[in-house]
């Protein structure tokens, strides 16, 4: 888990290095920044869980993301997200899950549409993609009961780089995990200094436990309680995977276009 800690780290790091490259331009570079100033948006949309129970259900979440151009097309983002994950089954595993989430991320996005029309800023079409960490507490309780049947963390909880020895104090109450996020935006200008945008992103995360619930495993209890989802399972587990889709509003610093 450290190893993945430091790769996102180190992810991060090289990937906001244009950020600070653009921020130590001299003055006299700002003059043809203006058109492409940085921004800061804020969305809301409905998330949907992929994982082993097969029927999804809708759950709202929220989220901002700061953006820093780097060229004239192609800009750094720092996306981060939180609220709630969902999915049911009846067959097999007879749960619902709730997953509550918070995820950060570094991206870089491409402005397509300025390749076709250049110095064109009320519209944009933004295909993006990057990598980030995903923190989260996943539960699964019966169908008809409600009953609590499998959990990520409990009070008896530790980190554990192998998913067998047990490392530091316990208690942990978030697992995080590495996640690939790919999406796609749209939007159209509102004024020189706002605009309004639709967003849909799928995310591949690198665990099993998501939604609380292992591959082909319909465990639900054991001695001390109900049945934990604890240890990586990379190797011989499927991905769970999240999306959503969004709607938000963009704020610039600085005016993108004349009248």
């Amino acid at each position: 888990m450290k190893r993945t800690l430091r790769l996102a780290i180190a992810f991060l790091f090289i990937t906001l290095l244009p950020v600070r490259v653009l921020a130590q331009q001299p003055k006299t570079m700002a003059g043809r920044a203006d058109s492409h100033p940085a921004s800061f948006a804020i969305r809301l949309g409905f998330t949907q869980l992929y994982g082993d129970l097969k029927e999804q259900s809708f759950s709202p979440f929220g989220g901002v993301t700061l953006m820093v151009p780097v060229t004239n097309t192609i800009s750094v983002e720092i996306p981060a997200d939180f609220g709630l994950l969902r999915a049911q089954q009846e067959e097999f595993y007879h749960s619902s899950a709730k997953t509550r989430f918070k995820q950060v991320a570094a991206a870089a996005s491409v402005n397509v549409l300025e390749w076709f029309k250049q110095d064109q800023k009320r519209y944009e079409l933004r295909p993006y993609a990057g990598a980030g960490l995903l923190f989260f507490q996943a539960e699964a309780f019966d169908l008809i009961t409600g009953k609590l049947q499998r959990q990520t963390n409990n009070q008896n909880s530790h980190r554990s780089r192998d998913g067998i020895e047990a490392r530091g104090k316990p208690g942990i109450k978030n697992t995080h995990e590495l996640v690939w996020v790919t999406g796609l935006r749209g939007s159209t200008a509102l004024s020189r200094r706002m605009s309004v945008f639709a967003d849909v992103r799928f995310n591949l995360v690198r665990t099993d436990k998501l939604d609380a619930t292992l591959d082909n495993n319909n465990q639900v209890m054991q001695a001390s309680g109900p049945a934990f989802t604890e240890g990586n399972h990379y190797r011989t587990n499927n991905h769970d995977k999240w999306g959503y889709v969004a709607g938000g509003i963009n704020f610039y610093f600085g005016e993108r276009f004349k009248k």
